[in-house]
């Protein structure tokens, strides 16, 4: 009987911009034998300033783009289209398996914080109260505080991570926080990036971020052997694009970095 071909893993993953890749990074580190389709839209970042139509539509278009390389798995690499699009994208899409970042995270804050919780997200995904109210529910004693955080994707994108304007713009956000909650939810996956600098800040606090939960509850799933490959997609050239990509650890081989007007 003849055996059928082995079937690689195509995992799609999509982001407003460079953020995403700190979502790749913690599933490349726990995956091997996958071939990873990263598409960041940086010609359109930030998506956390735009209408509920607007978020719908920008992701439909990126799932449509990496739908192109036959995946079988996307992940939502970004909390404002996970918390506004992905209801739309499993219905467009009911054979894929989707994954969004905000579960995974809500999950671990749940159990692990003390008594009291902030988060910090893009003025889209805090509106949508789905962290809050998910964590009420799981957690009615958690005292939850949270605000938009729109200076922050900028920062990220033009490559500030760390220094005097990032902690002036960092303790503007959350100075009044300092005493109040013992744990922060990174509700954006630009923020990992700056986690250093809000440790440095508030060395106290606990810090949780979407891309590491999410990673381990992918990881039953993304274990081949072999070693990982990556393509990584951007529809626009930004200042500090490559900069990043080469900054923020991948494990894998890159095949392919494309900047363009793919979609």
């Amino acid at each position: 009987m003849e055996s059928k071909p082995f079937h690689t893993l195509k995992v799609g993953v999509f982001d407003s911009g460079l953020g995403g890749l700190t979502v790749l990074s913690e599933l490349t580190k726990v995956s091997s034998g996958v071939k990873f389709f990263y598409l960041g839209d940086t010609a359109r970042v930030p998506y956390g300033i735009r209408s509920d139509e607007t978020i719908v539509e920008y992701s439909l278009e990126c799932a449509r783009f990496l739908l192109k390389f036959g995946i079988d798995v996307l992940v939502i690499a970004c909390n404002t289209a996970s918390a506004k699009a992905t209801e739309s994208l499993k219905k467009e899409f009911p054979f894929l398996k989707i994954f969004e970042v905000i579960t995974p995270a809500v999950d671990v804050v749940s159990v692990t914080a003390k008594s009291s919780v902030g988060i910090i997200g893009t003025p889209a995904t805090v509106e949508s109260n789905v962290y809050l109210e998910r964590l009420e529910f799981l957690n009615p004693s958690l005292e939850i505080f949270q605000k938009p955080t729109p200076l922050l994707v900028p920062l990220v994108e033009e490559g500030l991570t760390d220094g005097k304007v990032v902690f002036e713009v960092l303790k503007h956000y959350l100075w009044e926080w300092k005493e109040k909650i013992d744990t922060l939810l990174l509700g954006c996956t630009h923020y990992p990036l700056l986690e250093y600098s809000i440790k440095k800040l508030f060395p106290h606090w606990g810090i949780v971020n979407s891309a590491k939960p999410l990673a381990q509850k992918l990881k039953p799933i993304l274990n081949f052997g072999g070693k990982n490959e990556i393509r990584l997609y951007f529809t626009d050239k930004t200042a500090f694009l490559e900069e990043m990509v080469y900054r923020i650890p991948l494990k894998g081989k890159i095949k392919r970095l494309e900047i363009g007007n793919l979609l």
